[in-house]
């Protein structure tokens, strides 16, 4: 191996252009998917430029030129699931039965100097409104006070009017409003669900064109309502509220995008500014971001080659790339300088600084990608990919450090001062140099403080709850939050659950048992606190009933069965609704042959744990009280609720999986049990506390803590085996125990200090950010770094000592 070590530093610096040919053409091959994806939006920016209203069967945002991106960002519901998985299969189920099932909900509140939503002003904001999803590009239906049509009787049978005939005629006569007023007070069928009993509160509620692996056009939708709104009623008093699956999609890339233009560059720029002040050298400045920039494009290369989607979760991959790049980059820089301080020239500092870390490096990069490769054992896509993902990063990132780094770092020329500098007066190098002796007199009681503390979090750690709810990742205060509670206390919640219903036969739908048995279960799931208004085919029914019974209030109720008295009622009280000219076919509540039927409840928001009791309730209930009923459920909440199981799971075997793999690792390539078992205190340590202090702050799991974890378990092991291996190698050239840590720590330890002081100052830039799981990416990200430093440099050098005296004692 070490001939072969040899070999290689011997070939990158003296084939150095050569290596930079092989970069070259290495980084046109990666930016191939980034310029492919400009050309992509620059080509569809030009169509949509060209197109007009009569284009819409061309649209370029269709699941047939899904395929012709390279990139695209994707956070809808969907792709966070296996295609094989089963809730991924029923919500393409919910889909094929009863068409797009994504709903995009406008709250309107009416203006406090008006009784209720029925006067000129707010019914034509609403008509507005309408109009305008009903004429996008994205709206497949929309329904509204303006487009509402109200079933009663006229002349002994069914008729449907229109609750508004014509707003343009509206004038300011006061009866004519008291009249819609008075109509939509008997509508119970949509109370809690179109419109507030107090006649205050409506939505304009749009369903959105469903596309499989795609969000972008539920962000344009969301985008350019928002911006109609703003454009348009501004000044006029009104408050409207946003809902639904495409607004929280849209606010993951709206906030995600936000953060990556203003938290990150400045992380960029303030590593930029440390590395001034502390190298005082171009090489020093500039080379880390070789590496850093080299893995990161090569990441985002890597994505378009394999057909990922760009997501709120995998964009945290430039914070992996800035941490692994900085880390690689620093102890090579580190040891090259130090070096260059005792005389060596150029070339020979980068090939001793190669033969003295490439191992090292290596193992670091190993247990990393294993680490990351681990969490492909989730059962949920984008957590799978982001562990390919992150392991590509992380190979690329050491082929850099010990290929175009050094090929680079032997043409600096200039000096030795800054060298020295660093090597032997430096800030860090007087705080590492007091390190051994500090240890060693203290190793008892910093070493049974260690072990207390580590207890201590774990015990804490071990009551750290799961929470996917996506409003976790919004600030208090937010609008995205108010719009939730908004939508919760008015209209019992803003997504529902989705509920399908075999009857087992084709127009098993109209049979009166089977109808009377599924309002009873809609009774119940109505009745239920944590639960709104449900919409489904037996409102409808019902209302028909009403009115053929010359809108007698107590009518309205399915009929009972009378056997051949009422065989055929539904069928005929369908016929005449559908003779009636309604603007609602019922398409999204039945199947066209009567056998499935639907209800969509409204579920006010809950924790992902609450909302799995909730499910495992009603289902629980269902098969008590209604085992007659076939009842399948799906919809976003299920996939919520999917979402948090399997987190839970990943938790316990992603993590399981890399610490068994790492200690694995520590055994072979330290050589050593010991040692290996040793080297898991620094690497477990961190995160433990880390654990505990983020239960202390009442923060739960989810998609991001678990990110965090995996990037900080894998700096807190890359330092751990830089320790490690100075260590062992001063102790097999023969150094004391003492001295070998000396060693160690005044070597490697000035590198970690060093990385792990801008890893530091970059990760809690992070704290500015405005989505959530950025702020405890820089919070929690900070702490891990801090311990660790502390966890090697101290706790390690402190327990070997006292292992020494227990050794000595028992010989």
């Amino acid at each position: 191996m070490k001939s072969f070590i040899i070999a290689w530093s011997e070939f990158v610096v003296e084939k150095r252009m050569l290596i930079f040919l092989g970069t070259f053409l290495s980084a046109l091959i990666t930016i191939y998917p980034i310029y492919k994806t400009f050309e992509y939006h620059s080509l569809q920016a030009e169509q949509a430029s060209q197109q007009t209203e009569d284009t819409f069967e061309n649209e370029t945002t269709t699941e047939d030129n899904i395929d012709k991106r390279w990139l695209y960002f994707d956070n809808s519901n969907e792709m966070w699931f296996l295609p094989d998985d089963p809730a991924l299969i029923q919500f393409d189920l919910l889909k094929e039965r009863f068409g797009d099932n994504e709903y995009l909900l406008v709250g309107l509140e009416t203006r406090p100097q008006d009784k209720n939503l029925f006067n000129r002003e707010t019914l034509e904001v609403i008509h507005k409104i309408t109009e305008f999803l009903e004429e996008h590009e994205f709206s497949t239906k929309v329904s509204s006070l303006s487009k509402y049509q109200y079933i009663h009787s006229e002349e002994d049978t069914l008729a449907i009017d229109d609750l508004i005939e014509d707003i343009e005629a509206l004038d300011d006569n006061p009866e004519t409003y008291q009249t819609m007023a008075d109509i939509m007070l008997k509508e119970d069928m949509v109370h809690g669900f179109l419109i507030t009993e107090d006649l205050r509160h409506t939505i304009i509620s749009a369903r959105v064109l469903q596309i499989k692996n795609n969000s972008d056009h539920l962000v344009k939708i969301v985008q350019e309502t928002r911006t109609f709104l703003e454009e348009n009623f501004a000044d006029q008093g009104f408050k409207f509220r946003l809902m639904g699956n495409p607004l929280i999609t849209e606010q993951f890339l709206t906030y995600t995008q936000k953060d990556s233009s203003t938290t990150l560059p400045l992380m960029l720029v303030l590593i930029f500014l440390f590395l001034i002040g502390s190298f005082r050298t171009l090489p020093g400045i500039t080379f880390p971001y070789v590496v850093i920039f080299g893995s990161l494009f090569t990441v985002v290369g890597a994505l378009g080659y394999l057909g990922f989607a760009v997501n709120a979760l995998n964009i945290s991959i430039i914070t992996l790339m800035v941490a692994v790049g900085i880390g690689d980059s620093i102890h090579i820089l580190m040891d090259f300088y130090q070096l260059r301080a005792k005389g060596r020239s150029s070339k020979d500092a980068a090939k001793e600084a190669i033969q003295a870390l490439w191992i090292p490096c290596f193992n670091t990069s190993l247990t990393t990608s294993i680490g990351f490769l681990a969490i492909s054992a989730s059962n949920l896509k984008p957590l799978r990919e982001y562990g390919y993902i992150a392991a590509i990063g992380v190979t690329i990132a050491f082929l850099i450090s010990v290929t175009t780094l050094p090929a680079l770092l032997s043409f600096v020329k200039g000096s030795t001062r800054t060298p020295r500098r660093l090597a032997e007066s430096g800030f860090i190098a007087k705080i590492t140099k007091n390190l051994t002796p500090f240890t060693h007199q203290y190793r008892k009681p910093l070493s049974i403080a260690g072990f207390l503390l580590m207890g201590a979090s774990l015990l804490v750690a071990m009551q750290l709850k799961v929470d996917a709810n996506f409003v976790n990742y919004f600030k208090e205060g937010s609008d995205m939050r108010n719009d939730i509670l908004y939508f919760d206390k008015n209209f019992g919640g803003g997504l529902n659950l989705e509920l399908m219903i075999d009857s087992g036969r084709p127009d098993g739908v109209k049979d009166l048992k089977f109808l009377q048995r599924t309002l009873e279960f809609q009774n119940y799931l109505e009745s239920l606190e944590e639960t709104g208004k449900a919409n489904s085919i037996l409102n409808y029914i019902r209302k028909m009933n009403q009115s053929m019974h010359n809108d007698d209030p107590t009518q309205y109720v399915i009929p009972k069965d009378l056997g051949e008295q009422t065989k055929g009622l539904v069928a005929q009280y369908l016929l005449l609704y559908e003779n009636s000219g309604p603007e609602e076919d019922l398409t999204d509540l039945k199947t066209s042959d009567f056998r499935y039927m639907r209800i969509s409840i409204r579920v006010t928001n809950m924790s992902t744990a609450n909302l799995k009791k909730f499910i495992e309730r009603v289902f629980q209930h269902q098969q008590q009280h209604f085992p007659d009923l076939k009842v399948e459920a799906t919809g976003n909440l299920v996939l919520f609720n999917n979402m948090d199981i399997y987190i839970q799971q990943g938790l316990v075997t992603s993590f399981s999986l890399a610490i068994g793999l790492i200690i694995i690792c520590f055994f072979v390539l330290l050589r050593s049990v010991k040692y290996g078992l040793l080297s898991l205190i620094p690497s477990i340590f961190p995160i433990l506390v880390a654990g505990g202090v983020m239960h202390l702050m009442g923060v739960t799991l989810d998609f991001g803590s678990m990110i965090v974890a995996a990037i900080t378990f894998g700096i807190a092991v890359d330092d751990t085996i830089h320790m490690m291996s100075r260590y062992i190698k001063g102790r097999r050239e023969g150094y004391e125990r003492k001295e070998a840590m000396h060693l160690a720590i005044t070597e490697s330890g000035r590198a970690i200090v060093f990385t792990s002081i801008i890893l530091y100052c970059g990760f809690t830039v992070l704290i500015l950010s405005s989505f959530v799981p950025n702020i405890y990416f820089g919070l929690f990200g900070g702490i891990i770094i801090l311990v660790a430093v502390v966890a090697d440099l101290i706790i390690l050098p402190a327990v070997l000592f006292w292992l020494e005296d227990f050794s000595k004692q028992s010989v």
